[in-house]
């Protein structure tokens, strides 16, 4: 369990190292969002992450652009809708990875 929790932990830290390092080119940074998920899905999925990763997408995108169209914050490297093209899914990953890490404290 705490393995699990480490390992998710340390693909949140790369996830955020390659988004700080490429986020002004949001091909690329999709890419590798999209890669780093990938992997973590086909290393270590379990029942759900899918589900979890796609309700992130739609929930972080909503507030995302809920938030740009009001003017309440905006992006530099906006792609589309005015928001990077690889922040719905980095909101995905993280939403994932909240999810795992959060399970062993409230007893799943």
């Amino acid at each position: 369990m705490k393995k699990a929790i480490f390992r998710d932990l340390l693909i949140f830290v790369l996830a955020l190292i390659v988004a700080v390092q490429f986020w002004e080119n949001n091909l690329l940074l999709t890419f590798l969002i999209l890669s780093i998920y990938g992997i973590r899905e086909y290393f270590w999925s379990e029942k759900g992450d899918n589900i979890v990763f796609v309700s992130g997408v739609i929930i972080g995108c909503s507030a995302e652009f809920i938030g740009t169209y009001l003017g309440v914050w905006t992006y530099a490297a906006a792609f589309f809708f005015n928001i990077p093209l690889w922040l719905p899914f980095a909101w995905g990953l993280v939403s994932v990875i909240i999810i795992r890490v959060s399970r062993p404290f409230v007893g799943e």
